[in-house]
């Protein structure tokens, strides 16, 4: 199927340089037909490795899968495994589901689900939901399955739900590298895939409900005003990521907005430069006011913030009071901001926070990059601060896996550079606050009260400014139903989306 460039109505509703929009492409299909066509706001990091970034790409396409998911509340059910039972020694058994088949035909049995968990258990640079846990897995018998990991993991279920974990054929797997096409396990395969996006077609020996299109493309399209109008032009028909500044433009029948685990979030190197002193770090956060952010950068279509966990979470309004270090006086000292340019709000708040820490004394400095391209300093702390829009629970569901990757001193996410005992004890002490029940719901309801008391020894560090929660706002055409609005964000194409 050719793919031609972006038409000219496209780019001047969309008003963005070509060099910007040339990164996605929305040509119908030579026969006309309304063939769905989906933009995707991210392209990949890590030529579609599951082990990356790039692993919500394939959950959100449908295309790969894990051995369990996520309830409502945040709880494990069946995917491809169908029962999880934890042992004395806090070793994990799994019963795999039977009759599943990959994308090559080959059968899903527990010598491969084994074998995909331990090369990202192992790989160079393993998942942050799985980093230094020690994960293994060894078959058992044909359908069945043990995990182990270094200490007893009561959440390892909910760690099994993260796409990075998806599980691939054993074709998928040579040497470091992980190619995902052809070999994964849902109700869409990736029949092809180049640098400006994928075509999907149905994989007929699904095990579940069917798909309901014979196939769809998903285009990398990194520019969000490129992807607003393609969908008003018609030649996208679901969008990820809409911006807010520009949802005034769009009728609101084809918005899609729900709350979501995602808060937007000034990060302070702790380790390096003036913000390693906390009386500066306290300094940035009296002068940081949320409210313009908020008010008007984000349309009124995000929430103000409450800590680390808004109000799509409703087990964490509870927030724990705390006390911030005492603020210092700002005396000219410059500050190195930044932040990237794949959700369009955060360049403007960027702007916004610029000029309130240039009131408050500050020098500043700001660069905005594309993520893929700044991530790698963003975790060097080549910054003095960093404003990122980070999922809370996207990870495993379990907010623990989100405090101890992105503020322990051994965090693999950690952009704080934080390095504080407390915050260590206090998140360490989510992983054993469960210890001793056996009842699910109890079990949670434990460790997201121990949640909330380490969110307020983390938060007294100054070493994060809570900016705003985003809602998630997703651009769908008419004719186009069930498109998932999932709070975690790993699902927006299903097995039941259809367009008319």
């Amino acid at each position: 199927m050719p793919r031609t460039a972006l038409s000219r109505r496209t780019l001047l509703a969309a008003s963005a340089p070509l060099a910007l929009a040339a990164a996605g492409c929305f040509a119908a299909d030579d026969e006309g037909s309304t063939r769905l066509v989906l933009a995707n706001a991210l392209t990949p990091a890590a030529g579609l490795s599951p082990h990356s970034e790039d692993a919500f790409l394939l959950a959100r396409w449908a295309v790969a899968e894990t051995l369990l998911a996520l309830d409502d509340d945040g709880l494990p059910v069946a995917l491809l495994a169908t029962e999880w039972t934890r042992n004395p020694d806090g070793s994990w058994d799994l019963v795999l589901r039977d009759g599943v088949r990959f994308h090559d035909g080959t059968a899903l049995d527990a010598a491969a689900a084994a074998n995909a968990i331990n090369a990202a258990a192992t790989a160079a640079a393993p998942p942050r939901v799985v980093d230094g846990l020690g994960l293994a897995a060894e078959a058992t018998g044909d359908l069945t399955l043990r995990l182990t990991t270094t200490e007893p993991d009561p959440v390892l279920p909910q760690r099994l739900s993260s796409p990075q974990l998806a599980i691939l054929a054993p074709g998928a797997y040579s040497g470091d590298t992980v190619d995902p096409v052809g070999f994964a396990t849902g109700p869409y395969a990736i029949a092809e895939s180049t640098t400006t996006g994928v075509e999907l077609k149905r994989h007929d020996d699904y095990w579940g409900e069917p798909a309901a299109m014979d196939g769809y493309r998903a285009d990398y399209v990194p520019d969000a005003a490129t992807r607003v109008a393609a969908l008003r032009s018609g030649e996208a028909h679901v969008i990820e990521a809409v911006p807010y500044a520009q949802i005034a433009t769009l009728d609101e029948a084809r918005l899609q907005d729900a709350p979501t685990g995602r808060t937007v979030s000034l990060y302070l190197n702790t380790g390096t430069g003036p913000l390693a002193d906390p009386a500066l770090r306290a300094a940035v956060a009296a002068a940081v006011d949320p409210g313009p952010v908020v008010d008007d950068i984000y349309e009124g279509r995000a929430d103000a913030p409450e800590g680390l966990f808004g109000p799509a979470l409703a087990w964490a309004a509870d927030h724990r009071p705390y006390t911030l270090p005492e603020p210092a006086a700002p005396d000219g000292q410059t500050l190195a901001l930044a932040t990237y340019s794949n959700r369009a709000e955060l360049p403007e708040a960027l702007t916004v926070i610029a000029a309130q820490l240039e009131a408050a004394g500050f020098a500043v400095t700001t660069e905005v990059r594309e993520y893929n391209d700044i991530e790698p300093d963003m975790l060097a702390g080549a910054f003095d601060a960093f404003l990122m829009s980070r999922s809370v629970v996207q990870d495993s569901g379990d907010a623990y896996t989100y405090l101890d990757s992105d503020f322990t001193s051994t965090g693999g996410f950690n952009t704080s550079q934080l390095a504080d005992p407390d915050v260590d004890a206090a998140v360490a002490a989510v992983a054993t606050a469960a210890d001793g029940t056996d009842d699910p719901a109890e079990a949670a309801a434990l460790r997201q009260a121990a949640v909330l008391d380490a969110e307020a020894v983390m938060l007294a560090t100054a070493a994060v400014v809570p900016v705003a929660h985003e809602r998630l706002v997703t651009g769908v055409a008419q004719g186009v139903t069930d498109v998932a609005a999932d709070p975690r964000e790993r699902r927006i194409i299903t097995a039941a989306t259809a367009i008319g």
